[in-house]
């Protein structure tokens, strides 16, 4: 179980240290989430800001710290749940040519992503789990929860 926070300001004028005391704040009352680590990621050029509540399960090292970036550092992601079928998908990633730094599965689903796209991703994920994926490249924030709507994943 982790807590994941996040916002969006589509003006754009709200400054680095404001987003990011905003997004702490809203980090902060998701502590009973995820005791073990938080981290926040603003970009404040694009108006966005991410915040997560971890308690390590899969990868207790700091390689599962999020907010977590690509190998490539197009996509940022904050993750909460569970992938399953993480290890097969390590596999593949593998034999494909990728190299992780750690054990999560969370690295796993962003190097997914960065290998074949969201809608894909998303096609072969077996489990359960809600996240706020962004992308630098295409300036864009992507919302995702599982298909039973397990973990919880609000926005307004």
């Amino acid at each position: 179980m982790c807590g994941i926070a996040g916002l969006v300001d589509t003006s754009r004028q709200t400054s680095d240290l404001s987003l990011r005391e905003t997004v702490t704040r809203m980090t902060e009352t998701l502590h009973h989430r995820g005791p073990d680590d938080t981290g926040v990621l603003v970009e404040a050029s694009l108006g966005t800001a991410l915040g997560h509540k971890r308690l390590s399960i899969v990868d207790l090292s700091p390689h599962g710290h999020q907010p977590m970036d690509s190998a490539c550092e197009r996509f940022s992601l904050v993750y909460n749940g569970e992938i399953y079928n993480h290890r097969e998908l390590r596999s593949e990633l593998e034999s494909a040519g990728h190299k992780f730094r750690g054990h999560s599965d969370t690295e796993v689903l962003l190097a997914a992503v960065a290998a074949w796209g969201v809608e894909l991703t998303l096609a072969k994920l077996n489990g359960m789990f809600a996240f706020a994926l962004f992308d630098r490249k295409e300036r864009r924030l992507t919302l995702v929860r599982d298909r039973l709507g397990i973990k919880p994943l609000y926005y307004g």
